[in-house]
């Protein structure tokens, strides 16, 4: 699978790469990724926008959220955002559309008590230093390989990563119980550090099992964290019980018209079928609509190219 990056954060990258690196790594635009469209046709979206398919990305990230201010404004849609993904140098401008305030998507909001637990403030610091890592590492053009210990912890390979991870695992050891239930509290501001924390405190079947249901929560920033956390504890999944709980939350989360929602529940499901054979008659039923959807419309490896692939999995 090609590699994916965020647009901004590739911008990012570059503008940090010196003269000569940024040279070798200059970008081309691709088609348009158009998401949500119900009465709209993708070429109301496409003959909107002023890059040309093939040509050198030159415009900066101020012109770039200007074309889709613009968008906004000749539409009549009820949201639209723009965001993007780079593979390998190909640049897609991502355009997320809402067209009625009619569709629900699934979305389920948590209806679990106040949590009484609060993230340790070491917890936090090191999470923040760890996290300022990772981003020196990818303005860098690195990307950093993580690995899952015995006792269910993730380490890193990168030496100052690897600190921080054992004293993280040395923190929220044991705690998984307490970060459960502030991810699962809906009024809780300490949802997200706490589904990022929960990577060290180990027992991660157990907490897959309890957290699922959030790949379809109102917050689309919690699902990106639950759906991150699954995907890298994936192998601890044993149970067929929780293995096929998660496949119907990630049926659920696949047909939310967000890029990082797609991404994530098919790469999801793609995993579950293969570790656990016995779920694709059911992913088969659920997930069909929704896969050739995006088989059809994506124009991303990671999205629609893993839809067709999947497919081809399910039919044998």
């Amino acid at each position: 699978m090609r590699r994916v990056l965020p647009l901004l954060s590739c911008l990012l990258c570059c503008l940090l790469l010196p003269a000569g690196a940024f040279a070798q790594t200059r970008l081309i635009w691709g088609e348009a990724e158009v998401i949500g469209l119900q009465t709209l046709k993708r070429e109301d979206i496409t003959s909107r926008l002023p890059f040309k398919v093939g040509a050198p990305m030159e415009e900066k990230e101020k012109e770039i959220l200007g074309w889709c201010d613009k968008l906004r404004g000749s539409l009549k849609v009820l949201a639209l955002k723009c965001s993007g993904a780079v593979e390998e140098r190909t640049v897609h401008l991502v355009v997320e559309v809402i067209e009625s305030a009619d569709q629900s998507f699934g979305i389920r909001p948590s209806n679990a008590p106040a949590a009484r637990a609060r993230i340790a403030p070491e917890a936090r610091q090191l999470l923040a230093r760890r996290e300022y890592r990772v981003q020196e590492m990818a303005a860098e053009g690195q990307t950093p390989s993580e690995a899952i210990t015995p006792s269910g912890v993730i380490v890193a390979d990168d030496p100052e990563l690897r600190m921080f991870d054992a004293q993280l695992r040395e923190t929220c050891f044991g705690r998984r119980a307490d970060y459960v239930s502030i991810v699962l509290d809906p009024g809780s501001q300490e949802r997200r550090e706490a589904l990022v924390l929960l990577s060290w405190t180990g027992e991660p079947e157990t907490t897959i099992a309890a957290i699922h249901s959030r790949l379809l929560d109102p917050d689309p920033e919690i699902r990106n964290l639950t759906g991150r956390l699954i995907l890298s504890f994936m192998s601890r999944i044993e149970d067929p019980q929780i293995a096929h709980d998660v496949a119907q939350s990630f049926v659920g989360q696949l047909q939310i018209p967000t890029h990082t929602d797609r991404t994530k529940a098919v790469l999801g499901l793609a995993q579950l079928v293969a570790a656990h054979p016995e779920l694709r008659d059911l992913i088969a039923d659920s997930a069909r609509a929704p896969l050739e959807k995006l088989a059809r419309e994506s124009v991303l490896d990671n999205v629609g190219g893993q839809a067709r692939a999947l497919i081809a999995r399910l039919r044998g």
